[in-house]
This record gives C-alpha cells, sequence and structure tokens, in this order.
C-alpha cells in the first residue's frame, strides 16, 4: 500500500532509529497511547515494552498490517478513528507516543497538555516545531509556543532524524521530543489559563515591545507597565523573546495588581 498524502503519511524505514525512540519513552509496564501507528513499526516495538498499547489509526487500509500485530500482541488495541476527535477518559495514567503528520501537530501537542489523562509525551514531530519548542530566550525560534509548553513540561530533545530514514522522502528534517508533565506548577489551576493568554499576549506582535503589548493586553497606562519593568531590571524597549519562564511568571503575578 503506497503512503496517502491526505494523511500526512512517512513511513520509518530505520530499525536502529525505532529502537532508540522506543528505548527514550520510559514505558516499561505502563499504559500507552499511540498516534498514527501506520504500518506498524513503532507499534511493534512498543507492545513488547507497554501494559497495553492503544493505537488511533485514521486510515482503515492499513487493517493489513495492523491487525496482524493485534493477533500477535495481546495487550494491543488498534482504533480506527481520528485521534483528535476521541474524547479519550480513563482513570489510569497513559504516555502519548507517535511519529505525528506535520499538519496535525499542533491541535495534538494542546491535546497532550489540556488533557490530565497523559503523563508524558514522546514524538516525531518537524524539526523546525521541535526546535522552536526546546528553545531558550534571545533566539530567533522562541515564542510563545516555547514558553506555554516549558511551563507545563520538562522537555528534552531525544534525537535529530534525517528525512531520508523515511518513505516517502519528507520535504524537511524530524526530530523527536518528549515531554513530561510538570507536578509541581508555579501557578494555581485557576491562574494558567490567564498566565498562557498573557504569555501569548507578550508575543502577540514581535516588531512591539513588551511594553507596548501588555499596556494593550490589559488596557493600562503605559508608563506603568514601564515602571513595573524597571522594577524588575529590564530596560523600557525590552521585547518577550528575551525573557525567560521564570520572568514571565514574575511579571504576571504583579501585573494583575498594577
Amino acid at each position: 500500500m503506497n503512503p496517502k498524502k491526505k494523511f500526512g503519511q512517512n513511513f520509518i524505514t530505520d530499525t536502529n532509529l525505532i529502537i532508540k525512540i522506543v528505548s527514550s519513552t520510559k514505558i516499561d509496564d505502563k499504559n500507552v497511547i499511540e498516534v498514527g501507528p501506520g504500518r506498524g513499526a513503532l507499534t511493534k516495538e512498543l507492545a513488547k515494552r507497554a501494559k497495553h498499547v492503544i493505537a488511533y489509526e485514521i486510515d482503515k487500509d492499513l487493517k493489513l498490517y495492523l491487525d496482524k500485530l493485534v493477533n500477535e500482541n495481546n495487550n494491543l488495541e488498534v482504533i480506527y478513528d481520528d485521534f483528535l476527535s476521541v474524547d479519550f477518559a480513563s482513570d489510569d495514567k497513559w504516555e502519548l507516543i507517535g511519529n505525528l503528520p506535520y499538519y496535525i501537530t499542533t491541535p495534538i501537542l494542546f491535546k497532550f497538555l489540556e488533557n490530565n489523562v497523559y503523563n508524558s509525551a514522546t514524538i516525531m514531530v518537524q524539526k523546525e516545531v521541535g526546535d522552536r519548542i526546546i528553545s531558550k530566550p534571545n533566539s530567533k525560534k522562541y515564542n510563545a509556543l516555547s514558553v506555554i509548553v516549558q511551563y507545563l513540561t520538562d522537555v528534552e530533545k531525544v534525537i535529530n532524524v534525517s528525512r531520508k530514514l523515511f518513505y516517502p522522502v519528507p520535504n524537511v528534517d524530524s526530530v523527536v521530543i518528549r515531554l513530561e508533565k510538570r507536578k509541581n506548577r508555579e501557578l494555581s489551576l485557576e491562574k494558567e489559563a490567564e498566565f498562557i493568554k498573557f504569555v501569548k499576549a507578550c508575543f502577540m506582535q514581535k516588531r512591539k515591545t513588551l511594553a507596548n503589548n501588555l499596556t494593550e493586553l490589559y488596557g493600562k497606562n503605559k508608563e506603568r507597565v514601564i515602571a513595573l519593568l524597571r522594577d524588575n531590571n529590564f530596560i523600557d524597549s525590552v521585547r518577550a523573546e528575551q525573557l525567560s519562564l521564570d520572568d514571565f511568571i514574575r511579571l504576571f503575578n504583579q501585573i494583575v495588581w498594577i
């Protein structure tokens, strides 16, 4: 069966890469959700280690490959449905794993972040997206996504992946990243939604200074906002990409009171 472009299918062809990915997942005797198992190359290795694997595959034409694996592994279940449309609930905790189609990486990422059923995610994404997620202040790739993901999770790069290790060969390279939910976050659950809104606003117009973006978000007097920045040892023209996660948390906790 030929890969389908409409589903963003690019199948891994390198066995060593699969073994490296599975070794990084820390899923021994744990419950796993796999997104987009494809022909089952990664699925097969996951089933060897995990307690239970549920794989979501949107392309029913892949049953030829996946049903064979189900018959060989009594801890494997394949559901032929769109992962994004499924409201998965469980009393147990699950680990999310997948070689994500590039065009739905962001919604899958946020589904993971917003659902408490998941402990961690080990995902292969477009290298540009992965580099953005793990980037640090004063980097061109550092943006709101970087800050939000790093606030909600401990994130690390596992391995760079050459485009040549896929069939068909995509136009870009990939990277595997691992994200583990942070259990002791600095803000209460009630404040987190507002904090995410705050971070997004800070980066809303990258050409503008942080003072201008915050003034627009909160409708406050610009001089008061600049005074707050100075109190935190920032120059008046500081921009969002120069701030660390701790800086954003500190400013967020103060600006609601000025």
